[in-house]
């Protein structure tokens, strides 16, 4: 008996080994852009498999054994896997497309455990779910090392840092074109409003990036990819309404590939309404229309876009007082401007103008010059009373590209972009500066008082007419007009299974007009000018140029080359690039014999050399490295004196060297990334330092290169708790400092340009890079109670934000000399923000309708958001015997609580 029980147990447990289930389970990509595929098949064995849900994942459980998988989608190439299952396995496909597709070979998009950078992809489900009506940097502060701002709160006017270098350190690219400003490198986001609605993925590449060309990615790379013929078909439109009253509306469609070859993708938006802040509404239309055309083995794609738009802006920052005094005493600050505790949302650029349209009933002459008049008395019973802006934007950027993407054989792909960008638009501002002298009591512009003067008899000037008024001040608008094209074209030749080379060109052409114009004299009736040597008669009117006007060319040309090389679980790549960029300037204003009318051309090299590896230790983990070295042309606000067409005398490359490390982690449940970063930047020039000789006259000071240090690591992970419920989280710890003495300051008098060296003591040894906070902390739970319905609550912490850097006191009582030890910027508080997202999405019939909400800052926290230290300009005294702190800086506060709401439809 006891022999038959014991054949039993062993027969028992062979039956149970041999039925022991596991879990295969894993993701299902776009080898191109890293999107997940939805409804991907993943074979086993015939009759037994899935397909992935809608974020690509799949699942299935499987006794132990050997399974030979094929996983297919349709317009890729199917891959398949041998798996030995003894255990629960996880594993992540990587599908390629079954012709290389334009943004492998032009985009430069960072793939997971090949390309040995860090990075971040921003999916649209993510855009959808938290961009809340916001611009597009906004929703990047939850990606490590990135700190984005409203600035003054305007619509469009972001600005985004990565690794404490500002945009005009960053590269940004659309569908694998730079649109940098050619200028000074920046970027402004009111041109790029709508972009949402046609991005198929976005992904930020901090530190040199992937990228293949000479660009000045020395924080990072944003890529932006726009939706096209690979696209499913889907028609959507969107409306949207937030707590300020501002509405959007939004149409799209997308064709997907057509059976005849073509494809089309159309998208229009307009928006329309107040901001947070006061006066600071918004006008803004989107357009854009994309046609693709398969002919043979070319993709033929022709797309165009823009964004016309005018808003309101809050320009300048002020002393902290002047929203909140308390808040302001809670950081030591005990000395108060003209004007305090107006609110977060004050604005001080505009102002309420009652014009008189009537005409003058009497006069008033002098008493002892009967023939002199003092005072005209108008009929004021028809008076036009109207809201007045100091401060506003208005700019239309459109961009034309033409592109051919040629698969000649299975293994050499050639792009040709040829694109143009036309821009027109500008800013306004005043003739002569405004300041708190010009407001009234209530802290807006005084309109009243600057109409009020220009028609006073003391405005009638016999030397150009006895009857009519000549303006003391008036409103202008800064042009910025150009014309930019470019050709960027690019060969990939897949040498074998493991060798891959790149290379090309990179051609562009900008030539700037830039002036500035008078729009609104204010009541006067001329203005003049004495600055135009080629003008017939000083009098200007509306319309008319004045002050400034020239012209300004940057032509660049460069050449690329890149290898990649992957074997077994190794990915290798090298980069090496060069760009000639050449400067010229004509000021226009200038006679033609005079030697200050034209620059003539200014040549500078740029040269790139970087490389990096990636090393897969396992189905789960890996491990890469990178390092590079970029010796970077100036932009051209660095290098001329001021507006006149004349090179500073020094204006040489700034030069970057970079190293990073960093390892990721991927499984079902959890997953991170960890990476630590060094850059070092040698020569950034530092401009606008202003201050006086020994003969009082006005000087215009920079240096022409100081050093900086930016280290630190990053962490961010997600956690799948269940498969309802995921946490996400971030760390971001930076060590950004100047590394600089300097003997010397590089200088001009600002009326006669004559460029000399002051000799000033100036160390920056060890103070803090400013302008971005150097440690980030964020949470993210998101909860899916059903399926299409979701609520998700995000909290980002920042702490050692230091003010933007400004050395502007360059003399003994300077906070920073040789001497001593420099005194740091100014510490801003550390603060935390609470943003919440909910919405459902079902369908109707063929349709589906999606509700979204948004609330952010939740908490409604009071927080600086930019800050510079030693602004003179927030006190009608400044008090010079003040270090850098609270009181001697001037802030823009951040946005309070707002809501967004949203309602589309998809079919």
């Amino acid at each position: 008996m006891k022999k038959l029980y014991f054949l039993f147990a062993l027969l028992l447990s062979a039956l149970l080994s041999q039925a022991q289930i596991f879990t295969f389970s894993g993701q299902v990509r776009d080898y191109e852009t890293g999107e997940t595929l939805i409804g991907a098949n993943v074979l086993v064995k015939q009759g037994l498999g899935t397909i992935t849900t809608p974020d690509g994942n799949f699942s299935i459980q499987l006794t132990k054994g050997k399974y030979s998988v094929v996983v297919s989608y349709v317009g890729f190439d199917p891959v398949k896997f041998e798996l030995n299952l003894e255990k629960d396995v996880y594993k992540l496909f990587n599908l390629k497309p079954q012709m290389i597709g334009e943004i492998s070979v032009v985009s430069d998009v960072a793939r997971e455990r090949e390309t040995p950078v860090a990075f971040s992809t921003i999916k649209p489900a993510k855009i959808e779910e938290e961009l809340a009506a916001r611009d597009l940097p906004l929703v990047l502060n939850s990606t490590p090392g990135v700190y984005a701002t409203q600035q003054g709160g305007g619509d469009g006017d972001a600005r985004v840092n990565i690794r404490g270098f500002n945009q005009s350190n960053l590269a940004i690219m659309l569908d694998g074109v730079p649109v940098n400003d050619m200028e000074n490198g920046w970027v402004y986001w009111s041109n790029w409003f709508g972009l949402d609605l046609v991005t198929r993925s976005m992904q930020v590449q901090r530190g040199l990036s992937a990228s293949k060309l000479t660009i000045p990615s020395v924080g990072g790379t944003m890529n932006i990819i726009t939706k096209g013929i690979e696209t499913n078909r889907e028609t959507r439109f969107k409306q949207e309404i937030d707590g300020d009253g501002k509405s959007r509306s939004s149409l799209s469609f997308t064709s997907g590939k057509l059976k005849n070859g073509w494809g089309f993708t159309l998208a229009g938006s307009y928006k329309g309404g107040d901001g947070y802040v006061d006066e600071t509404w918004t006008k803004a239309w989107f357009y854009y229309a994309k046609i693709d055309k398969r002919v043979g083995n070319h993709i033929i794609s022709f797309s165009a876009m823009g964004a016309p738009q005018e808003h309101g802006q809050r320009y300048y920052k002020r002393a902290i007082a002047t929203y909140d005094s308390a808040y302001a005493v809670s950081l030591g600050v005990d000395i108060f401007p003209t004007y305090t505790n107006l609110g977060d949302k004050y604005n001080q650029n505009w102002g309420y103008l009652e014009r008189w349209t009537g005409s003058i009933i009497d006069t008033i002459f002098h008493p002892a010059m009967p023939n002199v008049a003092t005072k005209f008395i108008y009929d004021t019973t028809h008076v036009e009373k109207e809201r007045l802006h100091y401060k506003y934007n208005q700019y239309h950027k459109p961009m034309f590209n033409l592109r051919d993407f040629w698969t000649i054989n299975d293994k050499l792909y050639v792009s040709n972009i040829l694109y143009l960008s036309l821009g027109q638009g500008g800013g306004s501002s005043t003739a002569s500066s405004l300041n708190d002298s010009n407001l009234d009591e209530f802290g807006q512009i005084n309109w009243q008082n600057i109409y009020n003067n220009n028609r006073t008899v003391n405005n009638i000037d016999a030397t150009y007419s006895e009857t009519l008024f000549k303006a003391g001040n008036y409103r202008v608008m800064n042009v910025n007009e150009h014309i930019w094209y470019g050709l960027l074209s690019t060969a990939n030749y897949k040498q074998n299974n493991n060798l891959t080379w790149s290379g090309g060109i990179d051609l562009r052409s900008y030539k700037g007009n830039h002036y500035q114009k008078i729009i609104d004299l204010l009541g006067a009736d001329y203005a003049i000018d004495i600055d135009d040597a080629n003008q017939e008669s000083p009098v200007k009117k509306v319309g008319d140029k004045i002050y400034f006007h020239d012209n300004a060319w940057v032509n660049w040309a460069g050449l690329f080359g890149q290898v990649e090389y992957t074997s077994g679980c190794w990915s290798l790549f090298g980069n090496l690039s060069a760009a000639e960029t050449g400067y010229k300037k004509i000021d226009l204003f200038k006679l033609p014999t005079d030697s200050l009318r034209e620059s003539g051309w200014l040549y500078k090299t740029s040269l790139t050399i970087k490389g990096g590896a990636n090393y897969n230790i396992n189905e789960q983990s890996n491990l890469f490295m990178n390092t590079g070295f970029l010796s970077k042309a100036r932009s051209s606000n660095n290098i001329y004196n001021g507006y006149l067409a004349k090179f500073r005398t020094n204006t040489e490359n700034e030069k970057i060297y970079a190293f990073e490390l960093g390892y990721s982690f991927h499984n079902p449940i959890f997953a991170f990334n960890l990476n630590a970063y060094y850059t070092y930047w040698n020569g950034k020039p530092m401009n606008n330092m202003y201050f006086k000789d020994d003969e009082g006259d006005d000087l215009v000071g920079y240096i022409n290169g100081i050093n900086e240090l930016h280290q630190g690591i990053e962490l961010d992970f997600i956690y799948k708790i269940h498969p309802k419920l995921q946490f996400q989280g971030l760390v971001s710890i930076g060590d950004w400092t100047y590394q600089s003495i300097a003997d010397s300051v590089a200088c001009y008098n600002a009326d006669n340009q004559t460029q000399f060296v002051k000799y000033a003591s100036f160390n920056a040894t060890g103070i803090h890079v400013g302008d971005a906070a150097q440690t980030q902390f964020m949470g993210q739970l998101r909860f899916e109670p059903i399926k299409n319905l979701y609520i998700s609550a995000q909290y980002i912490y920042f702490d050692r934000y230091y003010a933007d850097f400004t050395p502007t006191l360059m003399d003994e009582s300077s906070s920073i000399s040789s001497s001593t030890d420099p005194i740091d910027s100014w510490k801003i508080p550390a603060y935390g923000l609470m943003d919440l997202n909910m919405g459902y999405g079902f369908k109707v019939q063929k349709s589906r309708i999606d509700i979204r909400f948004s609330m952010t800052n939740v908490l409604n926290t009071l927080y600086i958001s930019d800050a510079t230290n030693n602004d003179q300009y927030i006190y009608s005294t400044f008090p010079t015997d003040r270090g850098y702190e609270a009181s001697t800086s001037s802030v823009f506060l951040g946005l309070g609580r707002r809501f967004n709401t949203s309602v589309s439809i998809s079919f």
